[in-house]
């Protein structure tokens, strides 16, 4: 029980940098639907939707390395993984004339045997950043090998299903069954916290997250009101989900804030270290292989020399936005949603703006710095 109180602490203490990156983003959309150059532009449904798509394949990356980085790991290797994986999973379309749910299982099994493979290094010492890094250099080539370097296009028609969009009236169904599981669980959190003797909810809290909810359900229902939800950000939507559920509500996830906070004392409450570092690394490599089907269906191919290229810096850059920090321990995955929100829509907006692409690249390392310095100053 007191293991489950200290791990559960982190994602209580960070409640508020989540109420503040949630302000931000507002501040932003906000800010972009005002100004002269982004007005009637940004704040409109098709923007909007096609902002959601964009950030798709970062948000699906960025929940797994919100994971590793909670475990004060890294994952560099992504952005070449998803050109791997995209890869095979074109090759057997290509090639070997496959259809689209056997391209898709052997790109996640390539992911899945990948992660645990870095896992399994990091577990033993070896520095997470130098297994990673070697992989970033192996898959890139790895893809450019298999594919003689050379585009791989067109998918067939089964893989583009994953580029269509949900019609309208599923859509609507999916919007309102995610809004009822989560007040669901928000009030199921109240009722627990008190039988457990935890730190109580208070009523302005429920409201608040209940609130919350209910405005995205429906900010989410008016941008998709029209065409329905295209594939991708259900996927997305999902896998984010997924994400919370892991780490707030299973043991593996208190034991990935465990490990983070201090992995000696994790080890002597007989948390097995080296099993949730594979883990984790397994699963950051699944992850990465879903957004490298994501991808290629998106764009209906492979180009394995740039596909995904920078990911891994953008995946980070999300996380740490969301207030996830370098040093483990402390992070969440709807912060990491909310990073991610606030980094695609601050290239959209710079896009709009018609900032050039060299500008950009420099406004969103400053941005990183400041993230960064910002979570350091929190941790003190």
């Amino acid at each position: 029980m007191k293991l489950e109180r200290s791990a559960r602490a982190p994602l209580r203490a960070g409640d508020s940098s989540i109420w503040i990156m949630a302000g931000v983003l507002v501040l932003l959309w906000t800010l972009l639907a005002v100004l002269p150059q982004t007005r009637g532009i940004f704040l409109t449904q098709g923007n909007l939707a096609t902002l959601l798509v964009q950030s798709a394949v970062l948000l699906v990356i960025s929940v797994g390395m919100t994971m590793v980085i909670l475990i004060r790991g890294i994952d560099l290797s992504v952005g070449a993984g998803v050109a791997l994986t995209g890869t095979v999973a074109a090759l057997i379309q290509l090639k070997c004339h496959g259809s689209a749910p056997l391209a898709i299982a052997a790109a996640l099994a390539v992911g899945a045997t990948l992660g645990a493979w870095h896992g399994w290094w990091a577990a033993r010492g070896i520095p997470a950043f130098v297994v990673t890094l070697a992989g970033f250099k192996a898959y890139r080539g790895g893809a450019l090998v298999l594919s003689g370097a050379k585009g791989l296009s067109p998918m067939s028609d089964d893989f583009s299903l994953l580029a269509r969009t949900v019609p309208l009236v599923p859509t609507i169904i999916i919007i309102v069954v995610a809004l009822a599981a989560g007040i669901a669980l928000t009030l199921r959190d109240a009722t627990s916290r008190r039988r457990f003797d935890l730190a109580p909810m208070t009523s302005r809290e429920v409201a608040l997250r209940i609130g919350a909810q209910v405005a995205l359900a429906g900010v989410v229902a008016w941008v998709f009101a029209e065409r329905g939800m295209p594939v991708q950000v259900l996927i997305a939507g999902t896998v984010a989900l997924w994400g919370i559920f892991v780490t707030k509500r299973t043991r593996f996830g208190r034991h990935l804030y465990a490990i983070g906070g201090n992995p000696d004392a994790a080890r002597l409450s007989g948390i097995d270290v080296k099993r949730v570092t594979i883990g984790a690394y397994a699963i950051v490599g699944v992850l990465t292989a879903i957004a490298g089907v994501m991808l290629a269906a998106r764009v209906n191919g492979v180009t394995p020399g740039s596909q995904g290229n920078l990911l891994e810096l953008d995946a980070v850059t999300a996380v740490v936005i969301g207030g996830t920090a370098l040093a483990g321990g402390r992070g969440s995955v709807v912060g990491t949603v909310l990073g991610t929100l606030v980094f695609a829509t601050l290239a959209n907006g710079m896009n709009h703006l018609r900032i050039d692409s060299n500008l950009q690249l420099i406004f969103t390392g400053l941005v990183l710095l400041a993230a960064v310095q910002i979570s350091r100053g929190k941790r003190s």
